[in-house]
């Protein structure tokens, strides 16, 4: 009797140990995953606070762009669709005649790449001019004024609005787009968004994957700095980086900017993991060469890019920086595997 009170006893207390340690590591995990989303928060604030553009324009910063982005002129140049396609015209070149023409081609697909900015929303800054009461029920709308004077770029042109109770002031963001847009129209813009911006209509194109289509759109119907703009886009990387579809905006002028979005927010574990698979390890060093700069507090701004070997920075990436550690664990040593078997065979 006393010997299967004991056992009852053991197996109580080691049931209440399993539990309690069950409660700590419950603990233990919920901590860890607050912290982590308040250091993200922190992270994301910082950021809003910084302006990308003037990093994305430096020139180091470009360059690393292009790298990234690629060059494929079958790509460059692919019809896109059968409409309004020129006649094709065959010519009999000579050598020198071939390779001025081959030059011209190169020259118009770097033209082709050039990537549209990335800037931070622009605020929106109402300053009160006048009020004048004696205007006050003057008129049943309000009037909107723009300066047409030549010489001038249209985004500094003076826009400004005399409300119905005789307030003057600066324009809304909202109406200097329609007011340039009215007196300074841009061929392929509305003046009313479209609704293929909107989020449930964006989302049934984003599942078709024409996301370079809908890229262009945007740059056409929106400022880069436009809220609208930077919705779309970021929305769009969003999609191409759950999906896995990078290499659809390879060698266009959308890549690179969607390369910049994925360092500046911390996310290019899966960036990465998709371009070791294509075996890019260049531009996987690019890749954290841009991370560095982006993020020079960071441990990859100690990295040694000139005296390393891509595998020695990827693996310093994992353990140092990487978010999804396993994903790029793994295809490092699928990489390392397949090199060492094309060393062997060959």
């Amino acid at each position: 009797m006393f010997i299967n009170n004991h056992i009852k006893i053991q197996q109580t207390t080691s049931d209440y140990d399993r539990m309690a340690f069950k409660y700590l590591l419950w603990i233990f995990i919920s901590i860890s995953y607050w912290l982590r989303m308040l250091l993200m928060y922190h992270e994301q604030k910082h950021k809003s606070e910084i302006d990308p553009g003037k990093i994305f324009i430096r020139r180091d910063v470009q360059d690393l762009l292009i790298n990234i982005t690629g060059f494929d002129l079958s790509r460059i140049f692919r019809v896109r669709n059968n409409k309004n396609l020129d006649r094709i015209v065959y010519k009999y070149l000579t050598d020198k005649q071939l390779k001025e023409e081959q030059e011209k081609t190169i020259e118009r697909g770097r033209a082709k790449l050039q990537m549209p900015p990335v800037l931070s929303e622009a605020n929106e800054n109402i300053e009160i001019l006048e009020k004048d009461e004696m205007l006050s029920g003057f008129s049943t709308s309000k009037h909107l004024f723009i300066d047409i004077s030549l010489g001038i770029p249209i985004r500094d042109r003076l826009i400004v609005a005399r409300d119905i109770d005789g307030t003057l002031r600066t324009a809304t963001l909202d109406e200097k787009r329609r007011m340039r847009q009215i007196y300074f129209p841009i061929v392929g813009r509305e003046l009313i968004m479209p609704k293929m911006f909107e989020d449930e209509h964006l989302e049934k194109i984003l599942e078709r994957g024409d996301y370079e289509f809908i890229l262009d759109r945007a740059c056409t119907q929106f400022e880069p700095d436009d809220r609208d703009y930077i919705r779309v886009t970021h929305r769009i990387y969003e999609h191409i980086d759950q999906t896995n579809s990078y290499d659809v905006l390879r060698s266009t002028r959308h890549f690179g900017p969607m390369a910049f979005y994925f360092v500046w927010f911390k996310k290019i574990d899966r960036f990465m993991n998709d371009m070791i698979r294509r075996d890019l390890m260049n531009d996987t060093v690019s890749l954290l060469q841009l991370y560095a700069i982006v993020h020079p507090n960071s441990k990859v701004a100690e990295y040694n890019f000139n005296d390393t070997n891509p595998h020695d920075l990827i693996q310093a990436f994992i353990e140092n920086e990487a978010r999804i550690p396993d994903l790029l664990g793994e295809a490092l040593r699928q990489y390392a595997r397949k090199t060492q078997q094309a060393v062997t065979s060959g």
